[in-house]
């Protein structure tokens, strides 16, 4: 029988590898799988009841649009930067807007963990920032080995 963290990182896997190859199912609806399994994780991890649990879920899922549409705003001001570089065209105002870019995320941030505060403990603020983390990291980290090991599995180009 399969062990549940196991169980979530063959999803997981699933899921990415579904997001890498552009088949199956399209990013978003990946990318919604993953904060699912992720906030299932999370609430129990919190101990969250039902009440708790739907409320933290809606407001989550309302910060995690809000930072995907920010770090999309970002990543879209950092690739001008790089893209400018060389000619230096509008440098001091790409600059700007990179830095008013990491304020933005802050602040959102910020104004969640400070909600949250009206409904989790202390104990389970560290929890939630901590099980982020990791789980982020778990991410990132199978992602990795998807990419490696792909990479060796296809042969290199020859010019």
């Amino acid at each position: 029988m399969f062990d549940m963290k196991l169980k979530y990182k063959f999803i997981l896997l699933s899921l990415l590898l579904s997001l890498c190859t552009g088949k199956v199912l399209a990013q978003d609806d990946i990318m919604d799988k993953i904060e699912d399994i992720k906030l299932d994780k999370l609430t129990k991890k919190l101990e969250l009841d039902e009440t708790s649990k739907s409320a933290f879920i809606d407001k989550y899922k309302s910060f995690s649009k809000s930072m995907r549409e920010l770090n999309k705003k970002r990543a879209k001001t950092y690739k001008l930067m790089t893209e400018n570089i060389e000619s230096g065209s509008g440098l001091d105002t790409l600059v700007e807007q990179v830095l008013e870019n990491e304020k933005e995320v802050n602040a959102k941030r910020e104004e969640f963990v400070n909600d949250m505060k009206s409904m989790l403990t202390a104990r389970q603020l560290a929890k939630m920032i901590v099980f982020e983390r990791k789980f982020n990291s778990e991410i990132k980290k199978l992602l990795q080995q998807y990419q490696k090991k792909n990479k060796k599995e296809r042969p290199l180009k020859e010019d």
